[in-house]
Formats: structure tokens, sequence, C-alpha cells
């Protein structure tokens, strides 16, 4: 590392990437990386990434980035059907890695990336970047702390417009495509909420599990879920890839043995979306300061700067800090699969009519 800085390579130009490159110009402005490449065979994709951010240099295979011995480190922003050869050339490279979620379009794919990753000793992060969102990390500290008593079950309602090019002109289309998305509404979008979920109350044992395919692609748009956790709670989650181009909003109802915790949030930082409120016994309902919450929180990071849009920068610096520092990264590949693990059983739940044992 020159300087030390982390030198990071990024693998995949398209809108997330996007998203990533105008957090590693921030992260390179503190001096803590230096964004040394940016690959994608796209080069209009290059060209929006390099608007957000100055790479030193531009290719257009990943693999010239990933094995560049001026790389230190590779985050992988490409679509999901690239991410295991990508993870694999990353490992054999053995440098740190960075992966969007999710992680792979299939579950045995999903097994054979985290057992890799798991063998090789990396420093290696998965891209759940809502864990670091102020209102989930709040009311994740009630239901660990059990201030409200012990969690007893919940209510997630997860949607967004479809992210193809037919309900959004311009946009692109491959996460309407089976073959290169593996999944709709749940697996593409929802994998975030059932990253929640696990991080919340536990690894899921049993899901029933019903999907719709109402916009007429292989792909799921709609799932409504039920899940038994190992911990006991049990909740349900519908997740929703619509037509109502500009809206994406999460909302997460959790009920305790004293009260009850009512959630809104979207990847935005300060987003109209975002919400807060608690019910506790004979006593009105109570909403919490947002602007102070996000303040608290971005003060316990220890993150100075105040002008990121997006949730990813926190969640970056988090990996580039654990990549320094030689700690775990977190969230991890073995937490990914667990939420892999809740979708896949709902999967198998819809397809066979039925419930599933989480795999």
């Amino acid at each position: 590392m020159a300087d030390g800085a982390l030198r990071v390579g990024l693998v995949g130009c398209g809108m997330i990437g996007q998203i990533h490159a105008d957090g590693l110009r921030k992260l390179a402005q503190d001096g803590e990386v230096v964004a040394a490449a940016a690959a994608d065979p796209s080069e209009e994709a290059r060209q929006a990434v390099a608007r957000n951010c100055p790479f030193e240099f531009m290719r257009a295979d990943p693999l010239a980035v990933i094995g560049a011995p001026d790389v230190d480190a590779v985050m992988i922003t490409s679509p999901t059907a690239t991410h295991r050869h990508l993870v694999e050339a990353t490992l054999a490279a053995g440098k740190p890695l960075f992966c969007e979620k999710p992680l792979a379009p299939t579950f045995e794919d999903v097994l054979a990336i985290c057992d890799a990753v798991r063998s090789s000793g990396v420093t290696a992060q998965v891209g759940f970047h809502s864990r670091f969102h102020p209102v989930m990390n709040r009311l994740h500290r009630t239901v660990v702390s059990g201030e409200l008593g012990r969690p007893m079950g919940y209510t997630l309602r997860d949607d967004q417009y479809w992210p193809t090019g037919d309900v959004v002109p311009g946009h692109s289309s491959w996460r309407s495509d089976k073959a290169q998305a593996g999944g709709g509404a749940l697996l593409e979008h929802s994998i975030h909420s059932a990253d929640l979920v696990v991080w919340m109350f536990g690894p899921a044992r049993r899901v029933q599990a019903r999907a719709r395919h109402v916009f007429g692609y292989e792909v799921e748009d709609v799932a409504a879920l039920t899940v038994e956790h190992d911990s006991g709670v049990v909740g349900n989650i519908l997740t929703v890839f619509n037509g109502v181009r500009g809206r994406e909003e999460r909302r997460l109802e959790v009920f305790f043995e004293r009260g009850a915790v009512e959630v809104t949030t979207d990847f935005i930082v300060g987003a109209a979306e975002d919400g807060y409120l608690v019910q506790e016994p004979d006593t009105p309902p109570r909403v919490l300061d947002l602007a102070q919450l996000r303040e608290e929180h971005f003060a316990a990071l220890g993150i100075g700067r105040r002008d990121f849009l997006f949730y990813t920068y926190p969640a970056v610096r988090q990996w580039v800090r654990a990549v320094g520092s030689g700690e775990p990264a977190s969230p991890g590949f073995d937490d990914a699969l667990e939420a892999h693990r809740l979708v896949e059983a709902a999967y198998r739940a819809a397809s066979s009519d039925g419930a599933a044992a989480a795999p």
C-alpha cells in the first residue's frame, strides 16, 4: 500500500458501481484509499464511473484490474451472474475483496463462493449496506438489549419499482432475466431484508412462501413469506417489484413483550421515507428524532464527513478499515450465507406449494 492508503480496483461500472465510485472518491479525499482502477466491458459505463471518481486507469477486462500488481484490493459491483468467477479470480490473486449482493444466481454457487472465501483467509465483506442505516442500528440495539422485552414477531414489507428497461426506460434489464439474476424481488432486492432479519432475530429455521410473476418475467415480482427463526421469533415478509417508478421503501414492524416499533427506510441518507416510531404501555407513540439518530450513529462510527448520499460509503469505509487492521470484515460471507439460506428455503417452499427448512 502506497502511503498507507489501500489501492482499490472497482470491477463493474453499472449503477451500483457508479454509487460505489462516489463513495471511493470521498474515501480517497479522506486519505483512506487510492482509486487505482476500474473495469467494465462497456465504455459508456466506464465513462459514467469516471465522472464520479477519477481512477488512475481503466480497463474493459475485469481480470486486468484484479491481477494488476498496483491494485491491493478489489470491489466487485458487477451483475450477479459474474460474481463467482470474479470472486475466485480475486482469491487466486490473494487480495481482499468486497462483493455486492446477492452473491450468485444459484444457491450452489453461493455455497461454493462462501467455502472459497472461508478457506482463503482473506478479508472479505458483502455489500449489505442496510446494516449501516442508523434506523436499523437503533432497532437492532433494541432487540439485543431487551429494553422492550423479548421480540415476539415482525412484519416486513419491501417494495421497489421494477429495475428493468421495460419499466424504467434506459435501465439495464438483466435483473428480469432468470439466467443472469437467478431470482426477482426476493433475491435481487430483499436479500437485504433477509440479512436484516437474520441479523436481528437469528438464522431462519423454516420458511413458507408463495410467489407471483405479474409482469410475465421468469423471475418473481411478488413473494410472501412466513419465517420461523431458530430463536423462536416468527415473521412475515412481503417483497414487491412494481411499476411505481421512483418508489423504494422498506417498512418493518417488530412486536416485543412490552412494546412495538415501526420503522421505514430507504437507502439514501436522510430519505423522506425514513421514520422511527415506538409504542410502549400506556403512553402515546413516540417518534424518534432522525437527525439526532443519524448524528449519533455516524459519530459512533468515527465518520467526520456528512456529505455522502448513500449508506454504501460507511459500509466500504468499514471494509477498508478491516483490511488495514487485519480484523474480520462485517457483514462477511458467512452472514451472507444465512441470508441466502432464508431466500433459498423460500424458493423451495414456493416451488413445492408448501414449507421448506433452511438448507
